[in-house]
């Protein structure tokens, strides 16, 4: 069949009218489908979440039309816990019924952080870190040292605290940070044969801090700490040469068992 007689046979005309007019129809069925579907103007502001239970969600959910999931939950000070504090969409935010809100509420117990080393860092660097690991910074103790600014100690709750321990997130951390002292030089004492409670009393008079303590391997408990006695210190006593103050003094320790050349083991008890 030549072209020209294709289009002007009738039949084949009224087949392809036909089927033109189905084609329009189901084009403007799945439209009115999809509409009523997607609910098509029908759009309603996301309603406030903020400071909700998860109690009263459910219940406005039910009467405002919409789904929600807990995405995460974040510790917050001066939140309630179980509450609320981040909503997506947002409030005011145009939705249809049955969108899905997530959220964020806040959580009963603050998360728990890893402490980071801050010692032998300077006092910014140590804010920095500090403010990033989301620990804030407690008080700053001064010490007399030779290194000024620098961090010489980290503490929580006025005890050393280990980096790698964990503390809820917020959590303050006290820093004992070095000082130089202008004037007032001092000699290094002699601390043999001291505890090392008593040689901490003796370098704090004359403006000296303790350095590395190094333990003996039979002093295992903190009963053979307190009585055991000092036999080697670094720097070593001089009464002749004048150091500035804040000068570190590095301490061994050992049980007064074997110092049997001593006579006389000077003690808190004196």
């Amino acid at each position: 069949m030549r072209l020209k007689e294709f289009f002007t046979n009738k039949i084949i005309l009224q087949n392809l009218g036909l089927a033109l007019i189905i084609t329009i129809v189901l084009i403007w069925l799945s439209l009115i489908i999809l509409s009523f579907y997607t609910n098509k103007g029908e759009n309603l502001p996301a309603p406030e979440l903020k400071g909700l239970t998860i109690k009263q969600m459910e219940t406005l959910s039910q009467e405002r039309k919409f789904r929600f999931v807990i995405e995460d939950s974040v510790f917050r000070k001066n939140t309630i816990p179980g509450t609320v504090i981040f909503q997506n969409p947002s409030a005011g935010h145009k939705i249809k019924p049955n969108r899905l809100i997530t959220i964020i509420i806040s959580s009963v117990k603050p998360e728990q952080v890893e402490v980071p080393k801050l010692t032998d860092i300077s006092i910014r660097q140590a804010r920095e870190v500090l403010e990033s690991k989301g620990f804030a910074i407690g008080d700053i103790l001064l010490r007399p040292s030779e290194f000024d600014d620098l961090v010489l100690e980290q503490l929580y709750a006025n005890k050393p605290i280990v980096p790698g321990s964990k503390l809820a997130n917020g959590s303050a951390i006290d820093l004992v940070v070095g000082k130089k002292m202008a004037g007032g030089e001092t000699t290094v004492p002699a601390l043999t044969l001291l505890t090392l409670s008593v040689a901490e009393e003796v370098l704090k008079s004359r403006s000296l801090t303790v350095g590395s303590v190094i333990y003996d391997p039979e002093i295992k408990s903190s009963e053979d700490t307190l009585n055991a006695v000092i036999w080697k210190q670094q720097p070593q006593n001089d009464s002749l040469t004048r150091v500035m103050p804040g000068l570190s003094v590095d301490l061994w320790l050992r049980s007064k068992t074997k110092n049997s050349d001593s006579t006389e083991i000077k003690s808190t008890d004196n």
